[in-house]
């Protein structure tokens, strides 16, 4: 029992070398969570808020919910989307989600 306790004492790091090793290494570890994880978040935020900015009458979108249909009024903070003949829905302007083209209208 004794020479286990012995092996594991002996076994253990240097406390001082340890810390600093430990730190040295989190550096580049915390570069490659910023360039795989923040900065390709940071890019789409900053592409969708531009794509709410340009909304207008009159274009085919998609809303988070899924619902497809053409926007027929833009507000500061809301959009109201024609789905059917004389069915409107009114949605936050966030809830847009992507701007259809031409190619995907409906049959």
């Amino acid at each position: 029992m004794q020479q286990a306790i012995g092996v594991f004492a002996q076994a253990q790091p240097a406390a001082g070398g340890g810390m600093a090793f430990q730190f040295l290494m989190m550096v580049p570890l915390l570069g490659i969570l910023y360039f795989l994880m923040i900065r390709p978040q940071q890019k789409k935020q900053k592409e969708h808020q531009e794509l709410l900015k340009k909304l207008t009458v009159g274009t085919r979108v998609m809303t988070n919910g899924g619902i497809i249909g053409t926007i027929s009024r833009v507000d500061e903070k809301t959009v109201k989307i024609t789905v059917a003949e004389r069915v409107d829905i009114e949605v936050i302007r966030s809830a847009v989600a992507a701007v259809l083209g031409d190619d995907e209208k409906k049959d």
